[in-house]
């Protein structure tokens, strides 16, 4: 058996996050077994899909470096792969369980289907489409929807997370699988199209789970071979323990984390680690590593909690591991302002410093922006003249700078604390920043200096 396996997001807002762990989980097993991965867009929501949105889906997947081998923008043998455009092979599928018995069309109104919740509700019973349709439909009406005829009985899969599963279809009523607007609902195309693009295992989020047996009931009724497998991964949560929303978690937003200055590969090392865990005191994977070590067996149960200060560890020890060449190249769209040779001279003291790539600002920014001045008193105001005497015929290089403050500190007779502190604010404006002596030595030297002298 060729190994095929899919994710099929919706663009209906920005990439999620789930989308990118559900994608890093599938390419793992697809390389794993030397099998193919398949993108392919959920877009049967008109009133919602959007052409940014599914840009945003390619541009999100591919910063991270999961790529598809085949899908709307890569031929393959299965396509089309967006779902709007495949909507005449559910329909053709949807008429042949009709004509089989299998499936019947239902006229009743939203009105009518609330009152048989509410008579549910009053007879405290758990509720279950009438069938109205299929022994008594109402006569006059040209509007209906499709509804599948649940045969009963139990349904039974394997899951590679969670082993053997099964289900009383007794207790599902006759469901929707095509609407009244003639497109089809989410439980049947996805089941349509695994089985006719040849998927052999289905690894996704755990809020699918119970979607399975309604899917494969279809795929049973409609004479298709089940997948091999599936594979119901945990959800992500955020860090107030809740399911990850789109409209209230901004830790949903994937391209929020390239914004950010996270490296793509420390992202996708901490999405491994959340919600699986390798057995072993090792953290940092590469993705190569990961695909020799990952199995669904260690894949835990409960939902896993985003965890910023963890994401940050992460890509802090990935940032440190960088050449200092590679960190500079990655460092220029955060601070565009800067000529190349600058950052390359910043990175030795910024490397062990940054938990993500846009921290940067936060220590070069005063190159740019002209502090304002300290108050400084009279005893201050020497030690920052003192300071301008030492550093006048100075070689203007990070080591040069430390030896010549270091011998005015000595001179002084105060900390180094007390000594530097003003000379900080004199040039940076900030209490935190880069060692003195790199502070120092980014800046032109006249222009340092004179940050000194307007100070003192």
């Amino acid at each position: 058996m060729s190994v095929r396996v899919r994710i099929a997001p919706s663009p209906t807002g920005f990439a999620h996050l789930g989308t990118a762990s559900t994608a890093l989980y599938n390419i793992l097993f697809a390389r794993q077994n030397k099998g193919a991965f398949v993108l392919r867009l959920d877009d049967t929501d008109l009133e919602r899909n959007r052409p940014e949105y599914e840009a945003l889906i390619y541009e999100s997947l591919t910063w991270l470096g999961l790529l598809w081998d085949e899908g709307p923008d890569k031929a393959g043998p299965y396509g089309p792969y967006r779902q709007s455009e495949r909507v005449d092979v559910y329909r053709e599928h949807a008429a042949r369980l009709i004509a089989e018995g299998k499936a019947y069309r239902c006229y009743c109104t939203p009105d009518e289907l609330e009152e048989e919740r509410r008579q549910a509700q009053r007879e405290k019973r758990a509720y279950k489409y009438s069938r109205r349709c299929l022994t008594n439909p109402p006569e006059g009406r040209s509007v209906f929807a499709v509804r599948f005829k649940v045969p009963g009985g139990e349904i039974a899969f394997i899951d590679m997370v969670r082993g053997e599963m099964k289900f009383d279809a007794d207790l599902i009523g006759d469901f929707i699988i095509v609407k009244s607007d003639g497109y089809p609902t989410y439980q049947f195309a996805s089941p349509v199209d695994d089985a006719l693009m040849k998927i052999t295992h289905v690894i996704r989020g755990e809020e699918h789970l119970s979607n399975t047996p309604y899917q494969l009931m279809l795929v049973d009724a409609l004479g298709f071979e089940r997948p091999a497998a599936y594979a119901h991964m945990p959800l992500i949560l955020a860090t107030d323990g809740t399911k990850l929303s789109k409209r209230r978690h901004p830790e949903a937003n994937l391209i929020l984390f390239r914004d950010r200055g996270y490296l793509p590969e420390a992202l996708l090392n901490y999405l491994a680690l959340l919600g699986w865990n390798p057995g072993t005191s090792q953290e940092i994977f590469s993705i190569e590593e990961l695909v020799h070590v990952f199995t669904f067996e260690r894949v835990q149960h409960a939902g896993a909690r985003f965890d910023w200060e963890k994401l940050n560890w992460i890509n802090g020890e990935y940032i440190r591991r960088l050449s200092d060449d590679e960190l500079a190249m990655r460092l220029q769209p955060f601070v565009p302002l800067l000529d190349p040779e600058t950052i390359r001279r910043a990175v030795p003291a910024l490397k062990t410093r940054l938990p993500t790539l846009a921290q940067a600002v936060d220590y070069l920014d005063y190159l740019e922006k002209e502090p304002s001045p300290p108050s400084l008193d009279a005893e201050t105001a020497q030690r920052v003249r003192d300071a301008i005497a030492a550093l006048r015929d100075t070689r203007w290089e990070p080591e040069s700078i430390e030896s010549a403050l270091e011998k005015a500190v000595e001179r002084s007779g105060v900390s180094k604390g007390k000594f530097y502190n003003p000379l900080r604010d004199a040039l940076t404006g900030r209490k935190v920043a880069l060692p003195i002596h790199y502070a120092f030595a980014l800046l032109p030297k006249e222009k340092a200096l004179a940050r000194l002298e307007r100070a003192a």
